[in-house]
This record gives C-alpha cells, sequence and structure tokens, in this order.
C-alpha cells in the first residue's frame, strides 16, 4: 500500500513539474509584472533603434495552455529582423488563469 501511495506521489509531482516555458516567472496570488529583458543571440544589435513593435501572447487555464509567446513569433508578428530589446508581460491569478505577453521592439 505504501509503494502505492510513494508512486502516485511521485507521478503526479512529475507532471505538476514539467512545464514548457522557463522564463519569465509567475507571480503569487495575483501578479501583474512587466520585465524588461536585454535579448542575446545570433540575431541583437545593440545600434538598432526601437522603431517597431511585436507583440505575441500566450496563456493557460489550471493544467492547459495555449499560444506562442516567443521572442521568434513577436519578431514576425512585428515585421523585426533585429531586435533592440524585449519586453514580458505576467499575469497570474491565483495560479489558476496565466498569461504572458512578450512584446519585442527593434527594426
Amino acid at each position: 500500500m505504501k509503494k502505492i501511495i510513494v508512486l502516485s506521489m511521485l507521478c503526479a509531482s512529475a507532471v505538476m513539474l514539467t512545464g514548457c516555458g522557463v522564463f519569465p516567472t509567475k507571480g503569487t496570488v495575483m501578479a501583474p509584472i512587466t520585465l524588461e529583458h536585454v535579448a542575446s543571440g545570433p540575431f541583437v544589435d545593440n545600434s538598432v533603434r526601437p522603431l517597431k513593435r511585436g507583440e505575441t501572447t500566450s496563456g493557460g487555464i489550471i493544467l492547459f495552455g495555449t499560444g506562442d509567446a516567443s521572442i521568434s513569433t513577436a519578431m514576425r508578428n512585428g515585421g523585426i529582423t533585429k531586435v533592440h530589446h524585449v519586453d514580458y508581460s505576467v499575469m497570474n491569478i491565483l495560479f489558476l488563469y496565466s498569461e504572458i505577453k512578450t512584446i519585442v521592439y527593434g527594426e
């Protein structure tokens, strides 16, 4: 009986701890958070002016998530080829509903 309980707890923990996204983290009970992030990588050029803006959103209710909040999708939505900086806007309500918006600025 103890083995079944331990095995079920391990399976439940594995399911709850897996996820697709790492950054940005969710807040506590209700937390609208805006994070400014300087992107790094081969497509970033710090001499670029933030003339264009592209954004994308993903959301989730309880265990079901939908959308694509990646930087590349936000770049495609704004017609951006060179990134100046990236902002993330995160909203979380009681760990039941979450929304992540990625906003990319560049040319």
